[in-house]
């Protein structure tokens, strides 16, 4: 140990003598240079054993002014692209922002258009709520008794018929949806006339019930409202048939339909607040009732 440092203390000395002398020869040949007013002998030799020391000491001072500049433009350039990261994101939040606005503005424009389209009076309601669970198929909307709904109220959206008012409170109610067990409408396959009662299958289907064995009915075939209850208007779509089954016995035929509306996308609704009276017979025209 005491020669280690018997050493080390011996560098250290020498590289401060060295240093010392460099000093010292630098600082004469300043005064010389002033006095004379150029170099020789002794200067030249001071001169060409300084400058490798003064060469190596500009390379390094270089490169630390080098990096300490780099350090400074990288530091702005992180806090430059930090703002501009923060710009993009408000950028984005806005774009979606004004992209949620534009597709309300197209969803209300297509409501009220398919509002007028009917002379029956209609009450605008937004969707606030789904049922959790799946025991029911029902949404909760955000117009009530106070705004003249009424259990058994027809619901409706410009895709066609989303389902019935099931209980009602004084400003919210509930609608039970056409695929729900609970749902029955009356409809008609629009191609043949054929009449049916559409029924929920608890998913995101319905099914004709009760449609006659002898009924011509096709895959794709259009499923709309027959007016035959006073609380839907006929011709109102319903789905499309997309499955059929013909047992080789029985009256009834099995027919399956998706549902016109996507429910899971649906945001506003029209409830139908005035019912309609169906003619007791053909050719006998439509009571309006309040």
């Amino acid at each position: 140990m005491r020669m280690g440092s018997l050493f080390l203390s011996r560098r250290y000395t020498l590289l401060t003598i060295v240093i010392l002398l460099l000093l010292f020869a630098l600082i004469l040949m300043s005064l010389r240079v002033k006095q004379k007013g150029g170099v020789e002998g002794l200067d030249a030799f001071l001169i060409e054993l300084y400058s490798p020391f003064q060469k190596g000491a500009t390379s390094i001072f270089n490169k630390v002014k080098g990096l300490f500049y780099s350090y400074l433009f990288l530091v702005e350039l992180e806090k430059e692209n930090r703002i501009l990261k923060q710009k993009i994101a408000r950028l984005e939040r806005e774009n979606q922002e004004m992209k949620a606005l534009a597709s309300s503005g197209e969803r209300l424009r297509k409501l009220l258009q398919f509002r007028d389209s009917f002379s029956m009076k209609m009450v605008a309601a937004e969707v606030i709520g789904r049922d959790p669970t799946s025991w029911f198929k029902s949404l909760t909307l955000n117009k009530g008794e106070r705004d003249g709904v009424q259990r058994g109220m027809a619901v409706l959206s410009p895709e066609g018929v989303v389902g019935q008012i099931l209980k009602t409170g004084p400003y919210h109610s509930i609608v039970l949806l056409i695929t729900d067990y609970n749902s029955a409408v009356d409809g008609m396959v629009e191609r043949t006339k054929a009449k049916a009662l559409v029924k929920g299958t608890g998913e995101n289907r319905c099914y004709l019930k009760y449609l006659l064995r002898s009924e011509e009915v096709n895959v794709g075939d259009r499923v709309i409202t027959s007016g035959l209850t006073g609380n839907f208007p006929k011709g109102l779509a319903i789905g499309e048939i997309t499955k059929i089954e013909k047992e080789s016995h029985g009256v009834f035929q099995y027919a399956e339909l998706i549902p016109k509306v996507d429910f899971t996308k649906l945001e506003e609704v029209l409830i139908v607040t005035e019912t309609f009276t169906p003619p007791p017979q053909k050719g006998k025209p439509i009571k309006k009732t309040k």
